[in-house]
């Protein structure tokens, strides 16, 4: 039987539906999966998303601070020797990763690395992505989030044909489902007890931290305000910038903070809103806006996750320049044309059919099957 290791600095919840399944399906084709995660540490923790798997194996990792740069350690390296392939995040931070690169002429294992390719929160040419650059074709196989990633992958001389596009995904069919059994009747007792008898509702799901712009959001808010009177807005999420929200809704009545909601326990909120607001960074958070039928606005912020390739403006959401202005009046314009909300939220639901954690574990495992058979 073939032996397949994955290494995770952490373990996100919506990742627990993509392991489980990998797992089963790996094993109907002789082939056993091995997880070893860490947890996240300092604020990069706030966030409070992540979770254990009763099968993988949790070991606390070491963090050393050079100079404001935080490095990883993750102590797995009595799991790394009699694995044929070992998959781990290419990241600067993970001092694991170096090591692979020994093992793997050692041990004569696969090596593969899983990611962006690059850090699109800062610039193409910055220090670190050019550090990163140089170890992006030192691997056997690379998992890329998404198509986009993988056209960069291939423009950085990694060869097309051992690059799997996984299609970055969360369990939105749950979601989907679990939206379709919510009554009228559990949707209007939400609204009383938050006190909401507008249809003018806005919400924001995701990490609350600096890239997600949670000061322009809330300005936003005041503005759009000036212009629906009854507008109101659900802020979901936790994260270092929490007290800006904290802050903001504990003088406006309109502002709904929530606090973080995972899994199931956000769609209810969803079902109450008809527009996504997210003026930053946009990640996965796109899917629960398909899955959802709530149209996300987001602004051309040059530092999106792949993720926003799922985005097509004018079809299942809205992009539009960034700034204040620009972003304000888009809101204005949905929540004042219903046909354009109807089409957005169309555009949405045919969406949310094309990228499921199906999609992506059967992604994951081709690639898998492949690499080991090189």
């Amino acid at each position: 039987m073939k032996k397949v290791l994955v290494i995770q600095r952490s373990l996100p919840h919506y990742r627990v539906l993509v392991y489980n399944e990998l797992r089963k399906k790996l094993a109907n084709n002789g082939i056993e999966l091995t997880l070893v995660y860490g947890k996240l540490k300092n604020e990069n923790a706030s966030k409070k998303d992540e979770v254990d798997i009763e099968w993988a194996t949790y070991l606390e990792s070491k963090v050393f601070t050079i100079k404001n740069i935080e490095l990883y350690w993750q102590p797995c390296l009595s799991f790394i020797k009699g694995k044929d392939m070992v998959i781990v995040e290419q990241a600067n931070k993970n001092l694991i990763n170096y090591i692979l690169l020994l093992t793997r002429l050692v041990y004569k294992q696969k090596l593969a690395y899983w990611g962006h390719g690059r850090n699109m929160q800062i610039s193409k040419n910055a220090f670190f992505n050019r550090f990163k650059s140089y170890f992006i074709t030192i691997c056997d196989w690379w998992f890329a989030y998404t198509q986009g990633v993988k056209e960069y992958l291939i423009a950085q001389s990694f060869p097309a044909e051992k690059i799997t596009a996984v299609q970055n995904s969360i369990d939105t069919r749950s979601l989907s489902t679990h939206y379709d059994s919510l009554t009228n009747e559990s949707v209007q007792n939400l609204r009383t007890e938050l006190g909401i008898a507008s249809a003018h509702v806005a919400i924001y799901c995701g990490g609350i931290y600096k890239e997600k712009r949670m000061e322009f959001l809330v300005e936003s808010c005041d503005k759009i305000k000036e212009e629906i009177k009854d507008f109101h807005i659900l802020i979901i999420g936790s994260g270092p910038d929490a007290t800006i929200i904290s802050e903001a809704a504990s003088s406006r009545d309109w502002i709904h903070y929530l606090g973080p909601k995972f899994e199931l326990d956000r769609v209810k909120y969803f079902k109450l809103a008809s527009l996504f607001m997210m003026p930053g960074l946009v990640g996965l958070a796109i899917l629960d806006s398909f899955a959802l039928r709530t149209p996300m606005i987001t602004t051309d912020y040059p530092y999106h996750s792949p993720e926003i390739e799922y985005l097509n403006n004018g079809v299942n959401g809205l992009i539009t320049e960034n700034t204040l202005e620009s972003y304000v009046t888009a809101v204005v314009d949905f929540f004042q044309h219903p046909a354009k909300r109807e089409k957005l939220a169309e555009g949405c639901q045919q969406s949310s059919v094309q990228y499921t954690v199906e999609q992506m574990v059967t992604n994951l495992a081709d690639g898998i099957i492949k690499c080991l058979n090189q």
